[in-house]
């Protein structure tokens, strides 16, 4: 009984390549790496809200960029933790068009966003921009 070697497809067409994602994704250049997160830190620029606390840093080469913070002492389950973040990234990323193109905003959890569904995180988080005066009501 011979093999194939793994790298030949058996009759299948190779896959081709990948499709272009829309506005809706996150993609790697749409996150704010460690650096950026001591400029915002240093900008003190912070808007609490109900759920999260919305920390800004405007620059030259901000490019609505975001980034999540949940600490330990706040959330101290990874699982809670884990959950947080997904709630900030999918409330950022269906909101992000409605952010101003120059700034990067920094998302820091607060404990109460254990105990709430994604529609009310989406929605301090609209509220919380709008504080800010980053929200814009028609998207680009």
């Amino acid at each position: 009984m011979s093999r194939e070697p793994d790298s030949v497809h058996s009759g299948a067409t190779p896959p081709g390549p990948r499709e272009v994602a829309s506005d809706f994704g996150l993609p790697r250049s749409r996150r704010m790496f460690p650096a950026l997160y001591r400029d915002a830190f240093a900008q003190e620029r912070s808007i609490p809200g109900r759920f999260l606390v919305l920390w800004l840093r405007f620059a030259s080469d901000a490019d609505r960029r975001m980034g999540v913070v949940t600490s330990r002492r706040t959330l101290p389950s990874a699982v809670a933790r884990n959950h947080a973040r997904r709630l900030l990234r999918e409330a950022f990323r269906l909101n992000r068009a409605h952010l101003r193109t120059d700034v990067d905003v920094l998302l820091l959890a607060r404990g109460r966003i254990e105990q709430v569904q994604r529609q009310d995180v989406e929605a301090d988080f609209r509220a919380t921009c709008r504080k800010a005066g980053i929200w814009r009501d028609n998207p680009c």
